[in-house]
């Protein structure tokens, strides 16, 4: 399977009132490539993509591909409500520096299987990027099954699927599939606790929020398994999901996605990294999700 390595799905820092903080997201870049991080990831869900406007969509994916290297890939999030939305993204961050264009079913509408396999062909067709489909039944409220990404994989424009759908023996059936047919794909993990057994079994890398806490315990995983050391990758794995049970704690109690936001927000600034991706209508982070976040940079910390 082709390596990418590991991607940030890089936040997006921004004032309360949603304004784009341009020298914070720098910042936050600087942060993630000094550690280690092969790629970036623009305008994910961790990114809050969907959330801004045209014009600050294009801001943020030119502003990383003016502070990375030209030749570190930059993936961008082109989710839409429907077809011509997912198209005019591509071309539009095409032309904002992105080497890859993301996107996830369409939202707000359900589709049979056949109608995604439509749906992402005619995508493919017309990128002027090539495209990685991205699975998150979570926010997207479908999950696609393997028989399609197989269909999929087969288009000359798909370069590859990121995973976020926490079903680790679809994702080997998968891998084991794509590793014989298309040995050039790439087949990237989207879970914290699947990361260790995802790069042995042969993965392209890895996109986990999580990296925000700290990014150094991630790419240590990363750098295990390519060297082969299942002690050293254990460790990390068995940290990184210490970690991940941090924020699924907090969720569990308040599962709106600004648990999310207030939890990598506080790490974030616990790091050194003096940004905000809070919006207004979000609040103050209260004191408990503070102190998960606090918990869980500590154990990034002391695992190193």
């Amino acid at each position: 399977m082709r390596q990418l390595g590991v991607v940030v799905p890089i936040v997006t820092p921004c004032t309360l009132e949603g304004q784009v903080d341009i020298e914070g997201l720098k910042m936050v870049c600087d942060d993630m490539i000094q550690a280690g991080c092969h790629g970036v990831f623009v305008l994910g869900s961790t990114g809050r993509g969907p959330w801004f406007g045209r014009e600050d969509r294009v801001k943020i994916c030119r502003t990383v591909a003016d502070v990375i290297d030209t030749d570190t890939p930059l993936l961008a999030g082109c989710m839409s409500f429907g077809l011509d939305g997912m198209i005019e993204n591509a071309k539009m961050m095409a032309d904002s520096g992105a080497t890859m264009a993301v996107s996830t079913a369409p939202m707000y509408f359900k589709y049979t299987g056949k109608e995604l396999e439509t749906i992402f062909l005619k995508f493919a067709d017309a990128s002027p990027l090539p495209v990685i489909i991205y699975d998150i039944p979570d926010l997207t409220g479908v999950s696609l099954e393997p028989k399609l990404l197989m269909k999929l994989a087969t288009h000359d424009n798909i370069a590859g699927f990121k995973d976020s759908v926490a079903n680790y023996a679809n994702f080997k059936q998968l891998l084991d599939a794509l590793s014989e047919e298309t040995p050039g794909f790439y087949l990237m993990q989207g879970k914290e606790h699947l990361l260790r057994d995802s790069l042995f079994a042969g993965a392209s890398g890895f996109v986990v929020s999580l990296l925000h806490v700290n990014p150094r315990p991630f790419v240590g995983l990363y750098n295990a398994a390519q060297a082969n050391d299942t002690e050293k990758a254990d460790h990390l794995q068995q940290a990184i999901t210490t970690i991940m049970e941090c924020i699924e704690s907090c969720v569990a109690e308040q599962p709106e996605t600004s648990t999310l936001f207030h939890f990598l927000n506080t790490a974030l600034n616990n790091r050194g990294i003096d940004v905000n991706i809070r919006l207004e209508h979000e609040g103050q982070c209260p004191d408990w999700i503070a102190a998960k976040a606090h918990r869980a940079l500590e154990i990034s910390e002391k695992c190193l």
